[in-house]
């Protein structure tokens, strides 16, 4: 199975609840064998009364508990849909904190229950009561701290700044992969090899990852070249190759289509320009007239910010993982990012003096970061913004601010 397709199913939200259910499963049917290691002298020192009260506490109070808290947690994420982004929805479910504690509450429910069944339909003996009272005895505490993490969590879950941490995360660590991995495995090139022909998409829609993997072993064992046209991130279809390679016959065609996940919706574990979209998109819905909140706008830049550093501090402290011969791939285009992150931010929030401001202050500080991935695209951002600034504030201290602070 893909890597990428595994990860998802691993971080998917019905994963750790299903996991916790198998692993209660399991524990109830070991229970018995485990029992045979106690000492003699423990049997019956635990009254069977005492154990069926404590599981039936249980049974009946941790389904309410488990609906309670996905029901919570299903109203955070329509909440961070609507006050940030539902670009952000997907990231909410997979906070870990969130699923450990809904998966402990069911798990635990499926835990009691079982016990239950178990002590009334006569499948534990005397001798296996210490050890099923152990277990409810350390579930209990388990349950609890679950619970205490459950509240605390709660307190920021679903908010706007929430959101902006969790897509900012998600993208550094998209950055992360994109510096080691430049040419996704191969090495960055502009043009296709000579006598390349085109390997057009099954279906339309968005290129979510790229298994390269598969790609080097299709070099190696058919001594062909191949040139990623479609980075994760880009939209594809029939007018739009995935990717071009010599040599191609219909079966290597299907081998190198089969290497790439394309999907209805951008995903952000490896396109680093999707978190930056997100971002982009909850400081324009915070500049909008019905929210107008210029605050969340500047938590933005401030994001974005620090993710251009981090790119450029990973790319001079990180070597990338050597490129594979015969795999090319288009480089990312940094211009493009720039006006992911910036452009609508310029746009929407040139009215406001300290959006545009701080909008220019961020574009010098990058500028000057890293001028040479940096300085060709900035200049060119930055007029775009000044013009939108002045469009909107004309003559006068204002517009003279945010001039002030492109040239500083």
């Amino acid at each position: 199975m893909n890597l990428f397709l595994l990860k998802r199913i691993v971080r998917s939200i019905w994963f750790r609840p299903a996991l916790y259910a198998l692993a209660s499963v399991l524990t109830i049917g070991l229970t018995p064998i485990v029992a045979l290691f106690i000492p003699e002298s423990w049997v019956g020192w635990i009254n069977d009364g005492a154990v069926e009260q404590t599981l039936e506490i249980l049974a009946s109070s941790l389904l309410a508990v488990a609906i309670f808290a996905l029901a919570t947690m299903f109203q955070a994420f329509q909440a961070a849909a609507q006050a940030a982004t539902p670009r952000a929805r997907p990231l909410m479910t997979e906070d870990r904190t969130a699923q450990t504690a809904v998966s402990t509450f069911i798990g635990a429910f499926l835990f009691s229950l079982l016990a239950l069944i178990g002590l009334s339909s006569g499948l534990y003996s005397n001798a296996d009561l210490p050890v099923l009272f152990a277990l409810t005895l350390i579930l209990v505490g388990v349950v609890v701290y679950a619970l205490i993490r459950w509240i605390e969590r709660l307190s920021g879950f679903g908010g706007v700044e929430e959101a902006i941490l969790a897509i900012e995360r998600a993208a550094c660590e998209a950055i992360r992969s994109d510096v080691r991995h430049p040419g996704l495995g191969g090495r960055s090139a502009a043009e296709p090899p000579a006598n390349s022909e085109p390997i057009a998409a099954g279906c339309t829609g968005y290129v979510q990852s790229v298994d390269f993997h598969s790609l080097v072993d299709l070099i190696s064992r058919h001594d062909i070249r191949i040139h990623i046209l479609a980075r994760p991130g880009h939209f594809v279809g029939a007018g739009r190759p995935l990717a071009r390679a010599t040599g191609l016959t219909n079966e290597i065609a299907d081998c190198i289509r089969q290497a790439f996940v394309v999907s209805t919706e951008r995903t952000f574990a490896e396109d680093p320009r999707f978190g930056l979209v997100a971002l982009s998109e909850i400081a324009s819905r915070a500049l909008s007239p019905g929210v107008n909140d210029p605050g969340t706008a500047i938590s933005v830049l401030a994001a974005q910010a620090r993710l251009f550093e981090t790119w450029s501090g990973l790319r001079r402290e990180c070597d990338p993982v050597e490129p594979v011969e015969g795999l090319t791939t288009t480089p990312l285009d940094i211009g493009e990012a720039l006006e992911d992150a910036f452009l609508a931010t310029a746009r929407d929030g040139a009215g406001l003096v300290e959006v545009a401001t701080r909008l220019q202050v961020v574009l010098t500080m990058l500028e000057r970061t890293d001028p040479d991935r940096y300085g060709g695209a900035i200049p060119r951002l930055r007029q775009r913004a000044l013009d939108y600034a002045e469009a909107r504030l004309g003559e006068g201290w204002g517009f003279d601010a945010v001039k002030s602070a492109a040239d500083a």
